[in-house]
């Protein structure tokens, strides 16, 4: 599954919508800055490119449902799930749930990233 994955990929869009207790609530375009992009590279080895010139690197394990970043800086540890992967296209989505007072409060990143 790695070796699909391997190339440049740019970001096309991404959007963050917000659902409490089942019912979106907010939907927004992410800002993505020209020439963002993810490139992952043979050995399971990857940067993110967020077009103003940072870098963060990373390692990654891909499956046929997920790709996991594990950020070469820090303890920080991304999921994404993958919705879609062509030649072309690849789709991915992060969530994040909480539940506070009974209530059920999630998170969703959508990102569409084109090689």
């Amino acid at each position: 599954m790695g070796s699909r994955v391997v190339g440049k990929w740019v970001v096309a869009n991404a959007v963050e919508i917000d659902y409490v207790d089942g019912a979106e609530v907010f939907r927004a375009d992410m800002f993505a800055l020209s020439g963002a992009y993810l490139e992952f590279s043979e050995g399971q080895k990857g940067s993110i490119y967020d077009g103003e010139g940072d870098v963060d690197a990373f390692t990654y394990t891909a499956t046929k449902e997920n790709l996991v970043l594990k950020y070469i800086d820090g303890d920080d540890i991304t999921t994404y799930h993958i919705k879609e992967l062509t030649s072309s296209t690849l789709s991915v989505y992060e969530e994040h749930i909480e539940t506070q007072k009974g209530i059920v409060h999630k998170e969703v990143v959508e990102i569409k990233l084109m090689k």
